[in-house]
């Protein structure tokens, strides 16, 4: 039976710093929060009403925090422990749908602080919100302009089969690619890897500045 089979499954969701607090002007980010999707629910086929089932949170593949949600016609309950606390914590949280443009529909949160329409909810304290609710910034808010040439860079030098990290040098041209192809991205990737070293030069000369003092 479909409600036997997602009562006792468990969904394993985020990854690499999921669970972990962090801040950038003192605000904690999205992904440090419990991020909860209800896309990656739905695309479980898990929505299914009087179903329940456990989802949780990683870091390096090692459970942080977990839920148990239970599916009710139009709203999902959210049921969890503070582990700093031992308080027990039980959340309705209403839920829409719109319909696809090619059939079908998509399936969204009501963010239970604002009512504002949203994929994706997060608790970074006791009770799950939207983003802007819970006052979370976004991880790319504290990369710096050299932070984002790398990225982009490395992009770049996935596209052209070459290793990853800027500083370990160009390769050559990709089997098939054309000369003017492959010019243009490697001196895009090259003016990228100019502004991260520039930025990386003058963080350097920032921390030397405070270590002379």
């Amino acid at each position: 039976m479909p409600n036997d089979f997602d009562k006792n499954r468990r969904i394993k969701m985020g990854g690499r710093g999921s669970g972990r607090r962090s801040s950038y002007g003192g605000k904690p980010e999205t992904n440090d929060s419990m991020p909860l999707d209800i896309r990656r629910i739905a695309s479980s086929g898990l929505l299914i009403p009087g179903s329940s089932f456990g989802w949780q949170w990683t870091v390096n593949d090692r459970p942080v925090a977990s839920i148990r949600i239970r599916v009710d016609w139009e709203s999902l309950v959210l049921s969890y422990r503070m582990k700093s606390t031992g308080e027990v914590f039980e959340q309705r949280v209403q839920t829409q749908t719109t319909p696809c443009h090619l059939g079908g529909q998509r399936h969204w949160f009501t963010c239970p602080r604002c009512s504002k329409r949203v994929a994706v909810l997060y608790a970074p304290g006791r009770y799950f919100a939207c983003r802007q609710c819970c006052g979370l910034g976004y991880a790319t808010q504290k990369e710096s302009a050299g932070d984002r040439a790398a990225t982009r860079a490395d992009k770049l030098r996935k596209r052209l089969g070459w290793e990853a990290g800027i500083l370990n040098g160009p390769g050559g041209k990709p089997k098939g690619m054309h000369w003017k192809t492959f010019l243009r991205l490697k001196s895009h990737h090259d003016a990228l890897v100019q502004i991260t070293l520039q930025d990386m030069a003058r963080q350097f000369g920032f921390l030397q500045k405070l270590m002379d003092g």
